[in-house]
């Protein structure tokens, strides 16, 4: 819920309430009644313009307090379906910069995107493809060839994108959130990069990261037009992405999981893990006591945080502005419901 006051006489933003949390779906409590296994669906329907990403971070919580680890092949085709999530998140938020038939081009590609997810998934937008220990299928043969002409439609989009976000000044100067903003509400993601200051999980080594990172430049100027660059540039670092962990799966044959009991306990004990989500770093505190099934699940989500800076990026902008401040600071409801 967000409520704004406006001066009479400017028309300048003066106050800005926004609230979180009225989803009311209990996300994290009905972690707690699902074992191991069937949570990982809930967590694919937290960000559903990401949900591989949900998956990803629950499934590593689980793997890394069991010590498991995913084979190599596997890790590599979830680092190609993470980057693949944050393709789809982006382009839906750069959406908002376009308009006639360039958005209409960006919604096909977004479309040809999520048709051949579902050719592998058996899903659109929902891939449910991450396992403890692994993945749940291997991908279909001539699948990853076939991905290759999307991924050029993405690089073409992003140079669009970019020469119409730099032809104006509608977003200069709007909605500044500098470093010290961002460490203060725990802004991470695109938006601490658009301030200068990057704190990308990746960089630490997770799934097959350590071998397939591709940086992105920082920003810092920290207003709505950096945000969105940010978001423009990371297009680019993920179609590189997507493309070496394309040519390594090819030249890496083996299995995409592991077999393990029916039955999974994972040791009791506090686990924690972090992954770098599209709008920033997500995490997952899961408390064991030793059962199938976990005592507490807590997430930690970007949404939230951008939530969360979201009134403060409203002040002093007009009325008319708040759309573009809105839609410069992305988040979904899921991701921000508890």
């Amino acid at each position: 819920m967000i409520t704004v006051e406006a001066t009479r006489e400017s028309g300048f933003l003066t106050e800005a309430d926004v609230r979180g949390g009225f989803g009311h779906r209990a996300a994290e409590k009905l972690f707690e009644v699902r074992d191991y296994r069937a949570m990982i669906m809930l967590a694919d329907r937290h960000d559903w313009l990401a949900a591989f990403s949900g998956e990803l971070c629950l499934t590593l919580t689980v793997e890394n307090a069991m010590k498991l680890r995913a084979p190599e092949r596997a890790s590599t085709l979830r680092t190609l379906l993470a980057e693949l999530a944050r393709v789809h998140s982006h382009l839906s938020f750069l959406s908002y910069l376009l308009e006639g038939g360039a958005e209409a081009r960006l919604w096909g590609v977004v479309d040809a995107l999520r048709t051949h997810l579902l050719g592998w998934a058996g899903n659109r937008i929902h891939p449910m493809l991450g396992r403890v220990g692994g993945l749940a299928s291997d991908v279909p043969d001539g699948w990853l060839d076939a991905l290759d002409p999307i991924l050029d439609d993405v690089a073409r989009l992003a140079a669009e994108l970019s020469v119409t976000l730099e032809a104006g000044d509608r977003f200069r100067g709007l909605a500044v959130l500098d470093r010290d903003a961002c460490l203060g509400f725990g802004l991470s993601g695109p938006v601490a990069r658009a301030a200068g200051l990057d704190l990308d999980r990746r960089a630490l080594g997770y799934c097959d990261y350590p071998r397939l990172f591709r940086p992105v430049q920082p920003r810092t100027a920290g207003d709505a037009h950096a945000r969105f660059q940010v978001l423009i540039d990371e297009l680019g670092c993920s179609v590189d992405m997507i493309r070496a962990a394309a040519s390594l799966a090819e030249a890496q044959p083996g299995e995409v999981s592991t077999r393990l009991s029916r039955r999974l306990k994972v040791p009791e004990g506090e686990h924690r893990t972090e992954i770098e989500a599209p709008w920033g770093i997500a995490g997952c505190l899961m408390v064991s006591r030793g059962g199938q099934t976990p005592w507490r699940v807590a997430l930690r989500t970007p949404s939230s945080s951008n939530l969360s800076a979201l009134g403060t990026a409203l002040l002093g902008a007009r009325e008319d502005q708040v759309a573009d401040v809105v839609a410069s600071l992305g988040y979904t409801v899921g991701d921000a419901d508890k």
